[in-house]
Formats: C-alpha cells, structure tokens, sequence
C-alpha cells in the first residue's frame, strides 16, 4: 500500500477510536464538527458502518463470524469494536469443562494498517504478561485465510470512570482502585512493555472492585529497537497521550506515566487534562472542581491536599520533569493514603510538620490541646516568676516596706519551679494499661491525684498551681466533672493566702465562670467572673488578664442583663481600641459581646453589621488565611448575617469558613465540623433542602469522628435531624436527634428548651411515620415547667398530636397561639408550620372556609412554598411537610 494510502487508514482510525469513546446520542454531532479530507472521511465512514452494522471482518471471511471457529475457539456474540480488532465471545472444550474467552480479530481498517505486524507484537506482550491486574494471554493463531486472532480471558466489568460515576468512591477509594491499573502498568514496565494507550475504556472493574487492564495493540516493547512511533500513525487517544505522543517522538515508560496521571485526572475531576486546560498552562485540578455545583467538588479538598501536587507532576510536559517511574507514582499516592508527605515537591519542615499532624491527629490534638493549656495555665505563673524576679532584686535596694514583696516574687519564683518538676515526674512515670503512652487526660488525672497526695502535703501552693493547671486542661479535654474538682480544690488551697496568690485566685474565678456557663448557671457565672475583676486589682495583672476578666462579666450579663451588657461591651471596645490589645484576640471578643447585647427586639438588628465587619477585619490580620481562628470567626459571623436575612452575605461567609477550616490544622475535625453546620443551617433557611442534607451529613461524619458531647455540636445535629426529616429520611433524622439529645444529657441540659425542640421534633417525625401513640410518650415524657415559655416546635409538635388524635377543640387554641408567636415576618421558615397545620385542621373539621382567611392574614407571604401548596390543597401530604 501507498504511504498516502497508507497515512489515510491510520488517520481514520484514529478518529474512529475518538467517535467510539464519545457517547451514543453525541456522535452525530461530534462528527459533523469535525473538519476531515475527504479520502479520510471516506474510510472512517466505512468504519464506522462496519461497526454500526457488522460484517465481515476479513474480505476473505466470506460472512459473518458468530459460529465460525478460529484454532480450538467458536465464535459466539459481538462483545465490543475498536478502531482496529472486534471482539467476541468464544468458547472452547477443555476436557470435561467448557472455557470461555474474549478472542480479538482485526477489523476492517485493519486492512491498510500493518495489522498482522500489530496483532503478532499484541501477542507477543500477552505472552510476557502474567498479571492478576492485566489481561494475559490464552492462545493466538492465524486463520488459513489470514484471520489474525487472539484469546484473552472474558472480563465481566464496567469502564472505571464509569464504575466511579455509579458508586461515588471518595477520593481515597478511587485511589486505592487506581493503584490496582499503577501496579499492572509497572509490571509491565519491568517486562520491558509499554502500553501507549492507558484510557478509561481500557481498565474494566468488575462485581468485586477487581481491576482489568486491557488492550496492549498499540503497545510496543520497551527494549525494541529501530522502531518509532510513526507520525501520521496517532494510534492513541487525544486527552490521555502524552506530549511527546502528539509529536510523534520516540515511545518510552514517561509516555504510561503521563497515561496514569491523565487517567487518574479523569477519575478525580471529571475531566482530562488536556480538555481541561485547553491549551493554557496546566490547572491545578483541585481549581477545575472548586465550585461546590461540580459533580465532582467531593474531591476538591483531597486534591488540594497533595494530590493536585502528585498529578502536576505526573502529567508534567517533559517527559524528566515526570515521575521517574510508575513506581515511583504508585508509591507517592501510597505516601497520601498513609498520611505522609508525597515527595512530587520537596518536603520542607513545615510542610512535613503539617503531614505529621494529620496523620497524628488525636495525639497532636491532644498536645495542642495540653500546649494550649499549659500555656494559658503556665503562662501567667511564668510571666510572674519574671516579674517576680525582677521585683525580687529591686526589693533588696528597697526599704523594709517592699521585703514582703520580694518574698512573695521568691515563692513564685519557686512554686513555678515546683511545679515544672511535678508535672515532667508526672509524664515520665504515668503509662496506659497496656504499657505504652499515656493520652494526656491519664496524666492529668494522675498530676491531680498527685497534688492531692503526700507529695506536695507540705507545699499547698505549689498544690495549687498543679490542680489550676490540670482543672484548666481537664475542662479542656471534656472532663468536666474532673475539672471542676481539681478546680474547688485549688481555689481552697489558694483561698488563705489570697494576698500572695491573688491572680492564681483570679485565674481559678474565671475557669470557675466556665463551669457555670456550661451548665447554665448565670448567677454563678456572673459572681465568678466579677471575683475575677476583683482579685486581679489585688495584683499588678497585664492589660491581658484584666480584659479576658471583664469581658468575662459582660459575657455573663448577657443572660440576666441586656442593657447592662451593652454598656459593659460599649466601655471595653472603646478602652481596647485605645490599648495594646487593639486587634487582639480581647478586641475580637469584645466586639462579639456587643454584637450579642445588640441582638435582641429592642435595637435595629443592622447596628450589627458594623460590628461583625470589623470582628473580620481583625481575624484576617490576627489569624492568617489558614488560622483555625479565622474559620471560627468567619462561621460566628455567618449567624448574624443568616439570623438578618443576608443570606448572600451569610453562604459566603459559611463557605469560606469551610474552605478555611478544611486548610487549618488547628483543630481539624471541630472547625471543619461546624463550619459545614453553619453553611448546613443557612442552606436550610434558603429552603435548598438537598444541599442542605449533604452539609449536614458531612458535618455530622467529622463530629461523630470527633467524638465527645462538645454542646456546641447539638444544633448541627438537630439541624439534620430536620433536614433529613424533611426529606422523608425519618430513621435518620431519629438518629440525629438521638444524638442531640444525648449530647444535651451530657451536658447537664435534660430539662433545658434545647431538650424541649428536641423532643417535640421527635413527636413531629413519629407522627409523620404514623405513629400516633409513640408520639404521644415521646411528649409526656418531656412536659414544660412553663408551657408558655416551651419552645415553638415543642408546641408545634403537640398540636400536630392534637390534630391526629381529634382533640380539635384545643388544638385550635394552641394553633392561635403559635400563629400569634410565629409571624410571617419571621426570618426562620418554619414560621409556616402553624398555618399549615391550621389548614390542615380545617380541612379535618369540614370547614374548608377557614383557609381562605388564613391566606388572608400571610398576605403576600402566602406564595410561599410549601404553605402556598398546602393552601391550594390542604391534606397531610402538603400540609405536614416541613418548610
């Protein structure tokens, strides 16, 4: 055959191998785009004919092969074509047993493309192969008409980005799938083979999660020599061939190694690279999936987090800019799964730092924690024995007057000492029942008991000091029945010696004022935090310690006085905005106690709006892009904007608290848990239920991994306990509200309203599931003290029991109630479940003419989905549903 003749057939073929891969209903299209000459065009048609409707493989076939032999082989069903073979299922008698096979023959443009030479080289890598993760090779032959053929074993599977997009693995699965085709693509390397044309229709999975690797035909062997890879011969698939494929250079391994990073790409983003980038520089994949509406933005962060690096490299446009080896690639997403840093960029100590801590995370969560704690423990008792240095040796040139002083600078001095050598006995000594390392809450328990002890007997003081310390950190790690002991033991020590050990008492009052907090107690909140104030004018306290003191009072008026608050609040922003402390963690904290006392019916709700600006302001410049504090601030802020109606403002906030949160190491799994429960609670007020789901499911993973009764988690789960409920998943939503409930308990709330909306939400979702009477317990076992002042959805919920169980009469009354408490003008949707349920029970008494003056009084808002359904058609289906 002619060279033009010749260049024409391997042209067509290769766009025959595009068109197969592009899906069914686009290939018209996709073809009709395409700009082909004409003796091209004339060939691929006969291609594509062939394939659209078989014929003879070979002319000299004579007819169709289903039921022709080819060696020990007959030919059954046409499985599959490509660009150059047709493959069918076969069958052989081996003995007693019947094999089957996949036997490959050529196709018609196989015709003027050296197919033999190809089929005979296919053949030849088979034979080298014995790979449980490639295709190897059962028998080869030659037809007496010239029917190239081979046999291969029959793999039952689907594509693998195909087999990706039906299952969903999470970026680690995928990966571990993938490492199944690196390991079959580096076996071939060692054999000296090279595949040229790793694509997803070439690795199959099959029912167990078992990988196939096929079709070596346009392979060649790594150690060949004299052959190249022909120019006009593009046997190859366009988004998966690498650079030097495109321009017709020499074959080597790089050319696999970028066929693994397309192909892992593909799996990862959707996308190859190549159409990804269109013909800029190469995107980082983690940015080709940033937007949370991409079909594949659940692996937005694991790529950010190396894997983006990993592929850069791997489908770098050198071929020695590349990973040296498959290997190498297998082994550096290894080093991700493990935690570890991958070695595509050269690890720098923070950056192995950062690995280190996420592979470590309840350990080094545990020491940041112990770290955090020793510091605000330790820090004041150091930054006094300094103090009380420097005193000491301006005492000795002092008067009689100031020898006091400088004894109690010296007993400092020595208690910080003291209590150094303590505590490093206490971690050198304390081991966990099974001989290895104690977690730092043992070592703590142990630290308390100690200073209780005989050791420290005749040293109350440096007692003291340790059961501050451990108290502090035992608070800290959720130990609070611990805390607080070590904590009223500590403050009887100190209480005799209250002129040397003012600012220890200070300290002890204001871990004291957490404690009440915690368990609502405001009274004792407040008394603890005013001691504080008082204790540190005893003693020269750093700017520091008198503000956290004071913003500690106002924190606690916020629950028995709003306006005493605000004014509170109004004094130190304008006394830190003058300090020191301006732009401070103090100032940040503040703002926020202002923000709170302006939140209440008495003030214009947008004077808040200045003030969480700034709160912003100061933690992008206090905290950095990655800080765990930025992230906290930003989801805190998120609930004004959400709570005013912002909710663009509010979403954005909430999202970039995510993406924050997923960077910071601080924390992990707390920050990225209630960031996602803050975007999860603005996504359900806008009423975008199934995103809100999904927040909420993911925030729930990270808390449950978390673990622990933290009470800041509660709304997360209530708020898919609802959401869930909504979506008609009421087993689900049971099981949240288990678990708010549960944290509640831990935390001393059983009879708080949090319990209260808990329980009626309950009641609400076993009404929904038919149960009358299990909703029924559910509500008698959770009775308010002050039915007044029960919360909304505790009241909703009986009123729905009402209506179920024909107790119309007062749940009329009740329905009054809440309608009156519950505005139209409300922020929060669920203001419309008592004008739903008030159709609803119209509908039940036979007075259809009490809903048109229900839509009356929700004015406009009567167009509002779901109410504007039920209203059309009152019935539990429209009308029990929840906004």
């Amino acid at each position: 055959m002619d060279p033009d003749r010749l260049a024409h057939w391997h042209a067509a073929d290769a766009l025959f191998g595009q068109w197969l891969d592009v899906p069914g209903p686009e290939r018209e299209a996709w073809l009709r785009a395409q700009d082909i000459p004409d003796q091209v065009r004339r060939r691929l048609d006969q291609m594509i004919a062939a394939h659209v409707k078989p014929q003879p493989v070979l002319e000299s076939a004579g007819g169709e092969l289903a039921g022709r032999r080819l060696g020990d082989w007959t030919l059954e069903e046409e499985l599959g074509r490509g660009g150059m073979a047709v493959v069918y299922r076969a069958w052989r008698d081996s003995g007693m047993a019947r094999q089957q096979a996949a036997v490959k023959v050529l196709t018609l443009g196989a015709l003027g493309a050296a197919g033999q030479e190809r089929f005979q080289r296919e053949a030849e890598i088979l034979a080298r192969l014995h790979h449980p993760n490639a295709a190897a090779l059962i028998d080869s032959g030659v037809a007496g008409d010239g029917t190239c053929w081979l046999a291969m074993p029959l793999v039952e599977g689907e594509r693998i980005d195909r087999w990706c997009e039906a299952n969903a693995p999470d970026a680690q699965a995928i990966v571990r799938l993938y490492l199944q085709v690196c390991g079959a693509v580096s076996y071939a390397h060692r054999n000296l083979v090279i595949h040229r044309d790793l694509k997803p229709s070439n690795v199959l999975v099959d029912a167990s999660g078992h990988v196939r690797l096929l079709d070596f035909g346009i392979g060649q062997f790594a150690d060949a020599t004299g052959e190249r890879t022909r120019t006009l011969w593009r046997a190859m698939t366009p988004g998966y061939a690498a650079p030097e494929q495109l321009r017709g250079e020499p074959a080597s391994t790089a050319v696999d190694v970028y066929g693994l990073g397309a192909l892992l790409h593909r799996l990862l983003t959707g996308r190859t690279p190549q159409s990804a980038t269109a013909g800029h520089d190469t995107t980082r994949p983690s940015l080709l999936v940033r937007d949370a509406s991409d079909a594949y933005h659940r692996h937005y962060v694991p790529l950010r987090s190396d894997l983006d690096r990993v592929l850069l490299k791997a489908l770098a446009e050198e071929p020695e800019q590349r990973y040296a080896t498959a290997d190498a690639l297998c082994d550096d997403l290894r080093r991700w799964l493990d935690g570890r840093p991958v070695l595509a960029q050269t690890p720098g100590a923070g950056y192995r730092l950062r690995k280190f801590v996420l592979r470590h995370r309840g350990a080094v969560a545990a020491g940041v924690l112990l770290a955090a704690s020793l510091a605000a423990g330790v820090a004041a008792t150091l930054w006094q024995a300094g103090e009380a240095r420097r005193h000491a040796s301006e005492a000795q040139q002092q008067a009689a007057l100031a020898r006091q002083e400088a004894e109690n600078a010296s007993q400092r001095a020595r208690r910080t000492e003291a209590v150094r050598d303590f505590l490093g006995t206490m971690f050198i000594t304390t081991r966990a029942d099974d001989g290895g390392s104690a977690r730092v809450i043992d070592v703590m328990r142990a630290a308390a008991d100690g200073a209780r002890g005989d050791a420290l007997a005749d040293q109350p003081l440096t007692a003291a000091d340790v059961l501050l310390l451990t108290g502090t950190v035992r608070y800290n790690l959720d130990d609070y029945e611990g805390s607080l002991a070590d904590l009223e033991d500590a403050l009887a020590l100190l209480a005799p010696h209250r002129d040397v050990a003012a600012g220890e008492m200070s300290r002890a009052h204001w871990e004291l004022m957490r404690h009440a907090k915690h368990r609502g107690d405001h009274e004792a909140m407040l008394a603890h935090a005013r001691e504080s104030v008082e204790l540190n004018a005893l003693w020269d306290a750093p700017p520091n310690e008198t503000f956290r003191a004071r913003i500690a009072v106002g924190e606690a008026l916020l629950y028995t006085d709003r306006d005493a608050a605000a004014e509170t609040f109004r004094t130190l922003v304008a006394e830190i905005e003058a300090s020191e402390l301006k732009d401070s963690v103090r100032h940040i904290n503040a703002l926020n106690g202002l923000s709170i006392a302006l939140s209440g019916p008495k003030h214009d709700q947008r004077l808040r709006v200045p003030i969480q600006e700034e709160r912003l302001r100061i933690a992008r410049t206090l905290y950095g892009e990655d800080g765990g504090g930025l992230a906290h601030t930003l989801s805190d802020v998120t609930h004004t904007f959400r709570v005013l109606g912002m909710f663009d403002r509010a979403e954005q906030l909430a999202r970039e608290s995510v993406e924050v949160a997923d960077r910071s190491l601080q924390n992990p799994l707390m920050l990225r848990g209630l960031s996602r429960c803050n975007l999860g609670l603005v996504l359900l007020q806008r009423g975008r239920l199934d995103e809100a789901l999904d927040t909420f499911g993911e925030s729930a993973r990270l808390l449950d991994e978390l673990g622990g009764s933290n009470l800041s988690t509660e709304r997360c789960f209530t708020g898919l306990a609802y959401t869930a409920a909504a979506a008609g998943r009421h087993p689900a939503a049971l099981a949240a509200l288990a678990r708010s409930a549960e944290i509640l308990a831990a935390n001393g709330r059983a009879r708080h309203p949090d319990a209260l909306a808990v329980c009626g939400l309950r009641a609400s979702v076993q009404l929904r599931q038919g149960d009358a009477g299990a909703a029924g317990r559910t509500l008698d076992g959770c009775v308010p003290t002050d039915t007044d002042k029960a919360p909304p959805g505790y009241l909703q919920a009986r009123a729905e029991w009402l209506v179920a169980t024909g107790a119309h009469v007062e749940a009329a009354g009740l329905l009054d109630t809440l309608r009156s408490r519950q505005s139209p003008e409300d922020i929060q949707r669920d203001w419309m479940r008592p004008w739903m349920l008030s159709a609803l029970l119209a509908r039940a008494t036979g007075d259809p003419d009490a809903v048109a003056p229900l839509a009356v009084a929700a004015g406009a808002h009567a167009a509002t989905a779901p109410l504007s359904r039920c209203l059309a058609n009152p019935g539990e289906t429209t009308c029990l549903a929840l906004p």
